[in-house]
């Protein structure tokens, strides 16, 4: 359970302090902590496919990171 202060705290945050707290959070989890099913492992095997097929289609994260951030009010 999430501690109702700390989730208060957060919510005073920037939306891009939140989103690089969500990430900081995610680089704490071990594959074991986030389990993956076996449709996601075939979305992520054709995904994979797809990088390796057609690199000049991909954007690095900190692009997507950089429009995602454009977004929020």
């Amino acid at each position: 359970m999430v501690d109702a202060a700390l989730l208060s705290r957060v919510k005073t945050m920037s939306p891009a302090d939140r989103l690089e707290l969500i990430g900081a959070v995610w680089e704490t989890l071990t594959p074991a902590d986030a389990p993956v099913t076996d449709e996601e492992k075939a979305l992520l095997d054709t995904r994979l496919s797809d990088l390796e097929n057609k690199p000049e289609d991909q954007s690095p994260w900190s692009e997507v990171q950089a429009r995602l951030r454009q977004q929020l009010p």
